[in-house]
């Protein structure tokens, strides 16, 4: 089954509308998350299955009647496939490192995609890799480094909920580049269609087994998540209809930095002085990546 080919138009004013949004969504949904797993026990994969299933349920209800959304595409095409599939380890990666990591770090650490993502436009969608990218690349590496012990003599230790998130980090580039090229040929509500349904068939039956221990403020908590994390993933699919990979990086940098203000003010998370250092490197670094491309077409458009 072939669709038809959507041309696709840079739009910076609409664009940043649907980033602002899901700024304030993706930064709600973290600090909720937090909340849930530390401070009420609920497993990751029940917030994960809650995300996935109102995801989808909105889905069908905002887009459905209009006729922008094609569910079965999602099982027929190998890109729509792969950013379904990917998405939802991504996402399973934020879900299950948000609490042992806290909602500041864990954030941090998977705010990298935004390099990676740049280095693999790149390559992919020929979006120019120039010098100020490269000098915030290796900013963003080096605070990295210091954020999650692996330069040596931190105090922070490189472990298991780092790695998880690291490689997290990396399948929310990969996912963020084939969203970039999904533009072009499927509706936002069918991209965004795919991540739930394959992020529903991972995450239910593992949170099966826990749905008999959640109260009614857990289910409300749950559910505001879900909805704050659907209406951030839409925004956020949609402002990349209108700008390029890097600058629409340029607006989610700033998610990082709400969530960890938010997390010390609101949990007491912990930062050592190696890890806030690190922490501004991964920013200031993330920055400067985006920032080379801002106002930039890729090559060859």
């Amino acid at each position: 089954m072939s669709t038809p080919h959507i041309k696709l138009q840079l739009d910076p004013r609409r664009g940043a509308k649907a980033m602002l949004l899901s700024l304030a969504c993706f930064s709600g949904n973290a600090l909720l998350l937090k909340d849930l797993a530390s401070h009420r026990n609920v497993d990751p994969w029940m917030s994960m299955t809650f995300r996935a299933a109102i995801g989808l349920a909105l889905t069908i209800i905002l887009f459905a009647p209009a006729g922008t959304l094609n569910l079965r595409r999602s099982f027929q095409s190998w890109l729509l496939a792969s950013r379904g599939v990917l998405g939802a380890l991504g996402t399973a990666a934020y879900y299950t490192t948000i609490g042992p990591l806290g909602a500041g770090k864990a954030t941090l650490i998977g705010n990298t995609w935004t390099i990676f993502a740049a280095i693999m436009a790149a390559f992919v969608l020929h979006e120019r890799l120039g010098v100020v990218k490269l000098f915030g690349i290796l900013l963003a590496l080096s605070g990295l480094s210091l954020l999650t012990g692996l330069a040596p003599g931190t105090i922070a230790h490189f472990g298991h909920h780092e790695m998880v998130a690291l490689i997290g980090a990396v399948l929310a580039a990969t996912v963020v580049v084939v969203i970039r090229q999904l533009t072009r040929t499927e509706t936002s509500a069918t991209i965004f269609s795919s991540q739930c349904i394959y992020a529903l068939l991972l995450s239910l039956p593992l949170a099966m087994a826990h749905f008999d221990t959640l109260s009614l403020m857990d289910v409300l908590l749950l559910t505001t998540a879900a909805l704050c994390a659907s209406f951030g993933q839409l925004a956020m699919t949609e402002g990349f209809r209108f700008l390029s990979v890097a600058a629409g990086g340029a607006f989610q940098m700033t998610v990082p930095l709400v969530i960890s203000l938010s997390s010390i003010a609101l949990f007491a998370e912990p930062f050592t002085m190696a890890q806030a250092m690190g922490g501004v490197l991964v920013l200031w670094g993330s920055y400067h990546t985006v920032v080379g491309g801002f106002s930039r077409k890729p090559a060859g458009a």
